[in-house]
């Protein structure tokens, strides 16, 4: 279910592998930009929303800055973003806590989610 505020609509999650030449800060407008065409409008915080694209993580970087906090803070948390996660690279190491995403997987309680196997993009 959705999280922060469970009193909304369901959300499809999915997870992307991309290659880029950019830097974070370079892709986050991108981001921003294609949420923008899909039709996002500024609302609430964790409020209903169109489309939300989050970067998870830039290879091994660590990156805190205003804008952008890379891991993303709250990954290890969310089986939404782990469980699909793991089906695309299960041994990317989280460079601050030094898991797998595998291993952060396991050990997030089951929740009431349906997992769609996706092609690696």
């Amino acid at each position: 279910g959705p999280y922060g505020k469970p009193d909304q609509p369901r959300f499809l999650n999915a997870c992307a592998l991309i290659e880029t030449e950019k830097e974070g800060e370079e892709i986050l407008p991108l981001l921003k930009d294609i949420e923008k065409q899909v039709g996002r409008k500024e609302r609430e915080k964790w409020g209903p929303r169109e489309i939300d694209i989050d970067i998870i993580f830039i290879d091994q970087k660590v990156i805190e800055s205003e804008t952008l906090q890379v891991p993303h803070p709250e990954m290890h948390k969310r089986d939404f973003v782990l469980k699909p996660l793991a089906q695309i690279i299960p041994d990317w190491i989280h460079p601050v806590l030094k898991r797998t995403v595998e291993e952060l997987a396991s050990e997030i309680p089951e929740k009431d989610i349906s997992i769609v196997r996706i092609a690696r993009l």
